[in-house]
Parts: C-alpha cells; sequence; structure tokens
C-alpha cells in the first residue's frame, strides 16, 4: 500500500529567512528621519484609536492659541487625511518585506484507497513539499523587498515635503489676504469720513454736486475693494482648510500677524542644482527604482534557461499488503517553449523606462532650481522696490496732492486719482512680498530641503490716510 511523503527543505535553508517585522510603524522612523534632516518637522502616522486621538488632542491644543505658519503645518502633518493614505503605502511595502523573508509553507497531499480484489486493505499516500528554487531564491527576494520599501520611504517622505511647501504658501497666502485687508479698512474709513464731509460741504454750498458725487463714487469703490478682500480671504481660509484636514467647528482659527517682514538678504547655498540632485527624495525613489530594474534583468538574463517551478520531496506508499516503497521525488517545469524571451524583453523596456524618467526628472529639477532662483531674486527686488521706493512715494504724493488740495491748488479729481495710486500700490506692496514668500519656499520644495534661517529686516507698516481739511474750496 503506498504512501507518498515529499520530505520539506534542508534545516539550513531555514537560516536564509531572518524574517522582517510586519508592523506598519517599523517604516516610518526613516521616514522621521528625512523629514528632520531636510525640513526640521516629523509626521504623525496614528494607526490605533489612541493614537488618533492623541492626534486630535494635539490638533485641538494648536488651534486653541494663534497659528503661525509653523504651526499650520504641524496641524497639516498631524490631521491631513490624503498624508495618512499615503503614510499606508509603508505599510504595503513593510508588510511586502515580511513576506519575502519568509520561506514558502510547504504543501500537504493526502489520499486514500480501496482495491476492489483481496487484500482489502486501504492504500495510502501523503506528500508534504516546498517549492526549491523559490526557497533559493529567497535572499534576492528579500533584497528586492528591501530596496522596495526604501523606494516606499523615498516616495513618501517626498509627498510630506511637497505638503509642506503647499501648506507655507497657503498659509502666506491668508496673511497676505489679512493684511491687505486692515490696509483696505483703513483707506475705507477715511473715504467715509472724507465723503460725509464732502456731503456737508455740498449741503452748505461750498462744493458742486459732481465733486461731492467724486468723492462718494471714491468711497463706494473702497467699499466694493474691502468686500472682495473678504471674500478673497475666506476663499484662502478654506483652501488652507482643506490642507489641514479641519471639518466644521475647527475652522475658527486665527492666523496670526502678518506677512514676514524682507529678510535682510538671501544666504543661499552653493552649488544648488548639485546640492538639489544630492537632497531631492523623488529622484533618490527613481535611482532605486532603476536600480531594482537592473538587478531583476540581470538575474532573469542569468537564469531565464533554469526551470520555472522545482519541488522536492520523498515519497512514501504503503500498499494494502502491507509493503511500503520510500523514495525522492522532485517536479520540475521544463523551459521547452517559453525560454524567457518575453520576460527578459519586458525587464528590459522597465530598465530603459525608469533610466529615461531618472534623467529626464534630473534635468528638471536642474530646471525648477534655475526657475526658483531667478523668481527669488526678481521677487526680492519687486518687494524691494515697492517697500522702498514707490509705496513711500505714493504716500508721499497723496499727502503732497492733499496739501495742495486744502490750498485749491489741486481739484478732487487729480486728490482721488492719487488716492487710487497709493491704495493700488499698497495691494501690489502686500502681494510683491507674498510673492517673495511663494518664491523662497518653492526653492527649498525644488532643492528638496529648507534654506538657513535669515534676519528679517523691520516691517514697512502702513502710514496714517491724510484726511481732507474742512474749508471752503472754490473752483473754476
Amino acid at each position: 500500500m503506498p504512501a507518498s511523503i515529499k520530505l520539506a527543505l534542508p534545516s539550513a535553508l531555514l537560516l536564509l529567512a531572518g524574517c522582517a517585522t510586519s508592523s506598519p510603524h517599523a517604516a516610518l522612523s526613516a521616514v522621521q528621519a528625512q523629514l528632520g534632516d531636510r525640513a526640521e518637522v516629523a509626521a504623525a502616522w496614528p494607526l490605533t484609536p489612541e493614537e488618533r486621538a492623541k492626534v486630535e488632542t494635539s490638533v485641538r491644543e494648536l488651534l486653541a492659541t494663534d497659528l503661525t505658519v509653523d504651526s499650520a503645518v504641524r496641524i497639516a502633518l498631524l490631521n491631513n487625511r490624503s498624508l495618512r493614505a499615503t503614510f499606508e503605502e509603508l505599510g504595503l511595502s513593510q508588510a511586502g518585506l515580511a513576506a519575502a523573508t519568509r520561506l514558502p509553507n510547504p504543501s500537504l497531499e493526502a489520499s486514500v484507497r480501496w482495491p476492489n480484489v483481496a487484500p482489502r486493505g486501504p492504500n495510502v499516500e501523503f506528500g508534504l513539499s516546498a517549492p526549491l528554487l523559490e526557497s533559493l531564491l529567497l535572499p534576492a527576494r528579500k533584497s528586492v523587498a528591501l530596496n522596495l520599501l526604501w523606494q516606499t520611504q523615498y516616495r513618501v517622505s517626498h509627498e510630506v515635503l511637497a505638503l509642506v511647501a503647499v501648506v507655507r504658501r497657503a498659509a502666506y497666502d491668508v496673511l497676505a489676504q489679512q493684511e491687505l485687508r486692515v490696509r483696505l479698512a483703513v483707506i475705507t474709513e477715511v473715504n467715509e469720513a472724507a465723503a460725509d464731509f464732502a456731503r456737508r460741504q455740498f449741503e452748505a454750498g461750498n462744493i458742486p454736486k459732481l465733486e461731492l458725487a467724486q468723492v462718494q463714487a471714491s468711497a463706494q469703490q473702497t467699499q466694493v475693494e474691502l468686500a472682495r478682500a473678504d471674500a478673497a480671504i475666506r476663499v484662502a481660509r478654506e483652501h488652507l482648510n482643506r490642507l489641514l484636514g479641519l471639518v466644521a467647528g475647527q475652522t475658527e482659527w486665527k492666523l496670526a500677524g502678518g506677512l514676514p517682514s524682507l529678510p535682510l538678504r538671501d544666504e543661499l547655498p552653493d552649488h544648488l542644482e548639485t546640492l538639489a540632485l544630492d537632497q531631492r527624495l523623488d529622484l533618490a525613489a527613481l535611482r532605486t527604482q532603476t536600480e531594482l530594474a537592473q538587478k531583476a534583468f540581470d538575474l532573469k538574463r542569468r537564469t531565464r534557461l533554469l526551470p520555472g517551478d522545482v519541488n522536492l520531496g520523498v515519497d512514501t506508499e504503503r500498499d494494502s499488503d502491507g509493503s511500503r516503497v520510500t523514495g525522492p521525488r522532485i517536479t520540475l517545469q521544463l523551459p521547452l517553449f517559453d525560454q524567457g524571451q518575453p520576460e527578459l524583453a519586458r525587464l528590459a523596456a522597465e530598465l530603459r523606462q525608469t533610466q529615461d524618467r531618472t534623467e529626464a526628472l534630473s534635468a528638471d529639477i536642474g530646471s525648477e532650481v534655475r526657475a526658483a532662483c531667478d523668481a527669488l531674486n526678481a521677487g526680492r527686488k519687486a518687494a524691494e522696490f515697492y517697500q522702498q521706493t514707490l509705496l513711500p512715494q505714493r504716500r508721499a504724493i497723496l499727502r503732497e496732492s492733499l496739501l495742495q488740495y486744502n490750498a485749491m491748488q489741486k481739484s478732487v479729481y487729480e486728490l482721488l486719482a492719487a488716492k487710487e495710486a497709493q491704495q493700488r500700490t499698497e495691494r501690489e506692496s502686500v502681494e510683491a512680498l507674498r510673492d517673495y514668500w511663494w518664491a523662497r519656499t518653492e526653492l527649498e520644495r525644488a532643492l528638496g530641503h529648507r534654506l538657513p534661517a535669515v534676519a528679517i529686516e523691520k516691517a514697512l507698516e502702513p502710514e496714517a490716510e491724510p484726511v481732507p481739511e474742512h474749508h471752503h474750496h472754490s473752483h473754476q
């Protein structure tokens, strides 16, 4: 009565396993190190209800105080749901590494048969086997899975840094809109006072109806601008709400202060393009993918003529008469029709594809760095020009126009034109400063590394808006 048992692989192969943990958090430490080195930030990846409750508490504590750009970034890294979904890629890769470090499970086979003639005893067969080739390739599988984990860590870290840049831009936009709204509110208040004064002058017969209408139209125009500024603030806040992962009941935060003032100088590292090529984590991920594609191609080229499936074992069979036969068994797939050419061609195409993508990204990074540097320099020049030259000139022109208007040397039309030019310059000055900080954030993103801290200039404070004097203004 035969019984067949396929022997398990030799115990020496067990030493190759070196099983890795399947805990998702095991892959997070490298990401945290990369983020700390490049942006001085840390990301949270809450997995359990307790960890999520702790994160929610931290978010509430941050929202309870006036936010800054940096604290907004911390909230996003704690609370952004899309970022959490990205972190799950670490869990998938860590699980893949854990699976790659384990020997394949053996297969158990069994059968029982009864003869139709004497002796009537059962014929019993058992089998136990495990794939030989797959087990011998265990170190290679582990190496590939480890490289895939590294690639995922690079890619996830890059996504975190990209989110940091987007949050900073959104926070700077909110600050700019708030600052512009404050300046418009001052101008609106002054224009309303001027319109009220003009109405009293008109009622006293000191100014014509046309001049009253011009002053009132100017005041109404600033009301429209103020309403637009309020709408722009709401839009900017909602954009930041989405990035921070905030929901109803969490959106009444306050972003304190105004835009940071212009730094005294931009202290940029040397050889920015070379630094970016060394620091960019998306490029590191592509380089790792290229190495993996090269290893896969080389391995397939060396092993394409080997059998695709090899099982090794020992059979034992007991017949109905009580006799037993035992011996080794091997099952293998012969490469008669498919000798690996299609798979080798596929791997070669994947290798060329990753090489081309790596070269393309390297070229793009150099272009991004150069463009960001140009934008930073242009943003500095524009912000300096507005703050040091044009805005003081516009304010001086408005003061002089008001003096001449009060001295009956300029018309109300000329005064209003000076006020409109000054109002437009106030807006453009705020936008120029915001654009500078946007450009600085973009350069940090292009470099894959935060720029050194800089000394900040004293901000150019808004001046009090002048109001026309109460007097009889003659007209020609």
